[in-house]
């Protein structure tokens, strides 16, 4: 009984999250590096294909040395990330349990933080989506009489129905040239069957995989036959934003790029990176849009051996009044939340925090966070908005036709806007 109350007030709690928790979320302390990797590509989107046997694999650490039981369920969602009520979990999954136990863990080897790493593939053999859209997967420890949340993992499968036509401009209905990029798309419905395309097709796009300032179901300018469009359209307008900074902690040994030094401080290591500033103008520096990637030097197998520390990251500007800033990239889901937010240091007159992050390649930015919107980070305070910057576009295509009971992911694009 306990362990069934457990599950549903987790549920409860799962409502909270910014848009319903879209982005993959770490629920406890003592677990770090969650990934979602599609098809062995760290550069592609959390999205597979229904007929093509693709495999999304999710990752995660464990700060322990010791096996725990680990198991994970799934439940699919809405467009906007609400559980389909309407669905039995036979109806979306072939499985032959309730949960899954997460049986790929190995022990971290010769690192100074001890942890065990753990990784499940989706689809199996025990487990296959047999319905598109999006999915949740929450993993859980198991102990003797309940089920503890850990961790969300969020991906979606789409079958391919609908063709996206794409376009971005900086030529924009805000400004030319100047901070704003904006996207246009026609979407063809080909032989979809539909009734009333404006209630029965819903998009949500993304830029860098950002949940926080994600458009989602904007209202088409025209319908014409079987085509939809979306162009002029305000909300389809996007801040340009800088290119990442970034950062690489291969050795401990060394500093990296974008290190000032690494030191052992008993125990655990502790990594400063060179103080950053705010950037007024546009600086072209290739970069991976957010993501990250888990690498050690000489290593063959740094998912067990790399090592953690902190890092320490310092941005030396005035304090700004009634604004929050957080260190954000893809490998934290552009998390808003408490830990990875900046505390102002009069003395030294610049924003401090520490992060403990595993060994790796790490994009990031600085989002400043006002009280007018909390749940929406801004690059304009730091980091600034040049139409120049090279951003990457996630475009999502939903369809429930009238009387069904769930909503279909029928196209998904993913396009990189290079001015």
């Amino acid at each position: 009984m306990k362990r069934k109350l457990t599950i549903c007030l987790f549920s409860i709690l799962l409502l909270s999250f910014q848009l319903a928790a879209q982005r993959s979320e770490i629920l406890t302390p003592h677990i770090h590096t969650l990934q979602l990797i599609t098809e062995g590509d760290i550069k592609r989107p959390p999205v597979i294909d229904l007929g093509k046997g693709e495999k999304l694999t999710v990752s995660f650490d464990d700060m322990t040395h010791e096996y725990r039981r680990y198991v994970y369920r799934i439940q699919h969602c809405s467009y906007d990330w609400q559980p389909t009520e309407d669905l039995f979990e036979s109806d979306y999954l072939e499985s032959a349990a309730e949960e899954e136990v997460i049986e790929n863990y190995s022990q971290s080897l010769n690192t100074s933080v001890l942890y065990t790493h753990y990784s499940f593939t989706l689809p199996n053999s025990r487990v296959r989506p047999i319905l598109s859209g999006n999915y949740k997967v929450t993993i859980y420890e198991d102990g003797e009489d309940e089920l503890r949340p850990v961790a969300v993992a969020c991906f979606s499968v789409v079958e391919e129905m609908a063709g996206i036509a794409p376009s971005m401009t900086t030529n924009t209905d805000i400004d030319f040239n100047r901070a704003h990029q904006q996207l246009s798309m026609e979407v063809k419905l080909g032989d979809i069957p539909i009734r009333d395309a404006r209630e029965e097709i819903h998009a949500v796009v993304t830029q860098n995989q950002r949940w926080d300032n994600a458009v989602i179901d904007p209202a088409p300018t025209s319908v014409t036959g079987s085509s939809m469009i979306w162009d002029h359209h305000k909300s389809l307008i996007f801040e340009a934003g800088n290119e990442f900074r970034k950062f690489e902690m291969l050795s401990t040994r060394y500093p990296g790029m974008h290190m000032e030094n690494i030191r052992w401080y008993p125990p655990y290591y502790h990594a400063t990176l060179m103080t950053d500033a705010p950037r007024p103008n546009y600086l072209y520096d290739e970069d991976g849009n957010g993501l990250s990637v888990i690498r050690k030097e000489g290593s063959g197998d740094p998912e067990t051996e790399a090592d953690y520390a902190f890092v320490h990251f310092n941005l030396a500007c005035d304090s700004l009044a009634d604004t929050d800033i957080h260190v954000c990239g893809q490998w934290n889901g552009y998390s808003l939340s408490p830990e990875h937010r900046m505390r102002y240091n009069n003395d030294t007159q610049e924003y401090e925090t520490d992060i403990f992050l595993k060994q790796g390649y790490y994009n990031y930015l600085y989002l400043a966070v006002n009280g007018k919107n909390p749940q929406k980070g801004q690059t304009g305070p730091i980091e600034g908005n040049f139409f120049q910057t090279e951003n990457n576009y996630s475009i999502y295509i939903y369809y429930r036709r009238t009387g069904d009971r769930y909503d279909r992911l029928v196209g998904f694009a993913n396009r990189t806007y290079r001015p």
